[in-house]
């Protein structure tokens, strides 16, 4: 025993205080070192989970919108139809016969599903599938009547129900008439919801996704149990405390501690009012991270041990990871910045040609329909001529936000290059549509204040053609087509449209 002592003595004279020092030093930076990696990858992962949080919830509510839009605008345009036969003193036999026809196209084209199209209108109840009510049903008690008489939007969603047959949430679409007592409806399945809350949630580990509508009824979930209950009658569920934090507290972003874990939820807005949410179980997103740190903190307590003889060595290797890890940093934060810049035009925030040609190519490559638009603004160089490129700019602009007002935040908007834009507006698939659409961002622009042009209003002319999906077709032809159409409204005067044949 004391001969050992004796080595030990020895060997520590021969290395000499300073080294011991110094080792010591390179120990405790060492571990400095692993617990701010520890740290950083803690936050990194939560980052992480943030990241993946906002964009499930912001998946699912693209696909919601995308998919119940084309149901709202179907019920828009037949509600247009019956109003103008209202109008016109049309005989209410003709206009239950609109109503079926609308609903064999429907079903034959869109939603196998749906019960299609009826209504109370001109006080009677007419129905478009050809359902005949028993002598007791009362069109004006029902939910559907009742909810939209009491809202004062002018397309209501009415309060999902659960068949318990199918298992299968319905929901009612309505459209008030201008005689304030006249309704317009169609019930829809929202099974293609269902599907896409399972989809978007099934790609993240310890993940759920639901659609929660404004009274606390689950519309949609990633777990099919769930369908129908109503959060706000369960407070002490984990779905009851996050119905309360959305619906109540109108928080759209929050953590939360229950008994089943700790969850991150992210809250997007729907069409309608209905909120897409996601939720994901930290506890078990970080359950991998965990058992790599255990591991990782064992090996360095090993290693700990060889660094007595080579601290000098990885001390260098160390200071060469942490300069890696900044330029990594750097490099990542110049990337991000270059992505934004490159893919935004820079005057008006609409996507460049490239990247809008991009995007319009993704929807058709996944089998989108919709409205292809091409427009310039009239006499635009004689703007620039007479009122100076400062003016040119302020109406480039001022086109630019009508658009983003016109269409909705899902469709593609594109700055093609000088005063010529583009537009693909999904889900329009009639030309009644588009000339709806289109109608409404004439008066957009009729609404100009540009104080650098004097008063003098802004024109486009438009060349459109009809997306139906029956056959493919790339960015390239849209655009050749509407730009002939375009053609076509430049020899008239003011805002004028010309759909391609």
């Amino acid at each position: 025993m004391k001969e050992r002592f004796y080595r030990i003595g020895n060997a520590l004279k021969h290395i000499g205080i300073r080294s011991l020092v110094l080792a010591l030093v390179v120990l405790l930076i060492t571990a400095g070192l692993a617990t701010f990696v520890g740290i950083r990858i803690s936050a990194t992962e939560w980052d992480a989970v943030q990241s993946q949080g906002k964009l499930n919830a912001r998946e699912a509510a693209i696909e919601y919108d995308r998919c119940l839009l084309t149901r709202v605008n179907i019920v828009t345009l037949v509600g247009h139809q019956v109003e103008h036969m209202l109008q016109s003193g049309t005989a209410n036999d003709a206009i239950e016969e609109y109503l079926s026809e609308q609903t064999h196209n429907i079903i034959a084209t869109l939603d196998p599903s749906t019960t299609g199209l009826y209504g109370w209108i001109n006080r009677e109840y007419l129905d478009g599938a050809g359902w005949v009510p028993d002598a007791d049903y009362v069109p004006v008690e029902r939910p559907w009547y009742v909810e939209t008489m009491a809202s004062d939007q002018e397309i209501t969603f009415i309060e999902p129900y659960l068949d318990m047959q199918t298992n299968t949430v319905m929901m009612t679409v309505t459209d008030l008439m201008s005689d304030g007592e006249s309704v317009v409806a169609m019930d829809v399945s929202l099974e293609p919801i269902q599907k896409i809350i399972e989809q978007v949630a099934s790609g993240t580990e310890g993940s759920q996704a639901f659609v929660l509508d404004l009274n606390g009824t689950v519309v949609a979930h990633s777990d099919v149990e769930q369908l129908g209950r109503n959060y706000l009658n369960e407070p002490d569920s984990l779905g009851g405390a996050v119905a309360q934090k959305i619906l109540r507290d109108r928080q759209m972003q929050f953590d939360l501690k229950v008994p089943e874990g700790f969850y991150s939820v992210y809250v997007d807005k729907l069409e309608g009012g209905w909120y897409s949410v996601s939720m994901i179980n930290a506890d078990i997103w970080y359950r991998p991270l965990r058992r790599a740190m255990i591991i990782f903190f064992v090996i360095l307590s090993l290693v700990v041990i060889f660094l007595v003889s080579v601290f000098l060595r990885l001390s260098a290797k160390n200071l060469a990871l942490q300069r890696l890890h900044t330029r990594i940093r750097q490099e990542e934060t110049r990337r991000k910045e270059l992505k934004a810049l490159s893919e935004t035009d820079r005057m008006t925030g609409l996507y460049d040609r490239v990247n809008g040609e991009r995007q319009v190519e993704e929807l058709l490559a996944e089998n989108g329909i919709g409205m292809f638009v091409e427009l310039d603004i009239d006499d635009f160089k004689a703007i620039n001529d007479t009122y100076g490129h400062q003016a040119g700019d302020r109406a480039i602009q001022f086109v630019a936000d009508s658009l983003r007002s016109t269409f909705r935040t899902n469709d593609v908007l594109i700055r093609l290059g000088g005063d010529e834009f583009g537009v693909f507006a999904i889900g329009v698939t009639t030309r009644e549509m588009g000339d709806a659409l289109i109608h409404r961002l004439f008066r957009q622009l009729s609404n100009n204040n540009i104080p650098e042009l004097s008063g003098k209003k802004i024109s486009i002319s438009v060349g459109a053609v009809i997306h139906s999906g029956e056959k493919a077709s790339s960015f390239g032809d849209l655009y050749a087509a509407a730009d002939s159409a375009m053609y076509h409204s430049k020899k008239r005067s003011g805002n004028s449209l010309t759909f391609s044949e």
